[in-house]
């Protein structure tokens, strides 16, 4: 554990308002462990409603989905609109496993994400001979096409989903046993995977791998002409995002103890997609607040439309207002790279 700290990213500015890598990773736990247990020290009233820390879960798990497409948007610099299918593929795998089989959770995340990674392979082949619009028209398809499996598909439940999923256990109490709301546990371990997924990109991005990423970004033929395998590079960051997604469609397979086939769908991936590009392409910090922005904005501007009676969504307009200001304004986002693409 020592050796693993001492690796983590330490020098003004490299994080949170220039805490190191440590100081932001403890004082965010310190935060959430007294966000998710303050409850129980009063008894008798709810300090923070279970409303909000479903939210915070919420911009957990999409931290999780939107670090793992940086890998391929951020680092490699291709626009892929599928990613909420293996975002399915995991939460499907992990829900199928427990319900019909009997097999513990912890078991089915490894077999969710391995599978999401292996259907990654096609599409990564896809992706070696199309850029631009044309990836982008492969990737929606492929979605599309899985999600249209999903509905169809009896035995997943077809167009109705599938509920009844078993929540994940830990020393033999459910996750959702344990806690004022029962959703406690699940924030800490998608806290967890951030923390984790967090290290290994900036780890990535300082390895011979990210060098070979970006050069592949910048100029792939100068890249090719440098000895630089682009096939494989390009495949690597696509298979290792699917997996990551495979690995968040388990938790919240977990969480939701329900799994539809809209989670598959293209919505779903813009919105990944747009959080990456909001927050900042091939930045960690900006995938966080990417994910945390398009998770909380929309839920505060849904209570204002009923505070206000308003016959219309407020958010709607102003999600459009900000991506067209901040592609005019700030094109690599919040908290980017100067160069983007």
């Amino acid at each position: 554990m020592k050796k693993l700290l001492a690796r983590l990213p330490h020098g003004k500015g490299e994080w949170f308002f220039g805490s190191s890598g440590r100081a932001t990773f403890f004082g965010s736990a310190a935060a959430l462990l007294l966000v998710c247990f303050v409850d129980a020290l009063s008894p008798s009233a709810t300090i923070i409603p279970p409303y909000y820390k479903h939210i915070l879960f919420s911009c957990l798990l999409y931290s999780i989905l939107s670090l793992s497409l940086n890998l391929v948007t951020g680092f490699v610099g291709q626009l892929s609109l599928g990613h909420a299918a293996f975002f399915g593929i995991g939460a499907y795998v992990t829900g199928a496993l427990t319900k019909f089989y009997g097999i513990n959770f912890w078991l089915t995340i490894p077999a969710a994400a391995v599978l999401a990674a292996l259907v990654a392979v096609p599409l990564a082949a896809a992706a070696q001979r199309v850029k631009g619009a044309f990836l982008v028209v492969i990737t929606y398809g492929f979605g599309e096409v899985l999600r249209y499996v999903a509905i169809n598909t009896d035995f997943l439940g077809g167009s109705a989903g599938m509920p009844g999923i078993k929540p994940p256990t830990i020393f033999g109490f459910a996750f959702n046993r344990v806690g004022p709301s029962g959703k406690e546990l699940y924030i800490l371990l998608a806290f967890a995977l951030v923390s984790l997924l967090s290290f290994f990109t900036w780890r990535i991005e300082k390895s011979r791998v990210g060098y070979a990423l970006s050069a592949i970004r910048e100029d792939e033929i100068a890249a090719v002409a440098m000895g630089v395998n682009t096939k494989y590079y390009k495949t690597l960051a696509i298979v290792l995002s699917a997996f990551l997604c495979g690995v968040a469609g388990s938790l919240q397979a977990g969480y939701a103890s329900f799994v539809s086939p809209e989670m598959l769908s293209s919505t779903q991936s813009i919105l990944i997609l747009t959080m990456v590009i909001v927050g900042g392409p091939r930045s960690i910090k900006g995938s966080i607040l990417g994910a945390a922005l398009l998770t909380i904005l929309p839920e505060f501007f849904h209570s204002v439309k009923d505070w206000l009676g308003l016959g219309f969504d407020p958010w709607m307009i102003l999600y459009g207002l900000i991506l067209i200001i901040l592609m005019r304004f700030r094109p690599q986002g919040f908290w980017g790279k100067t160069t983007v693409f």
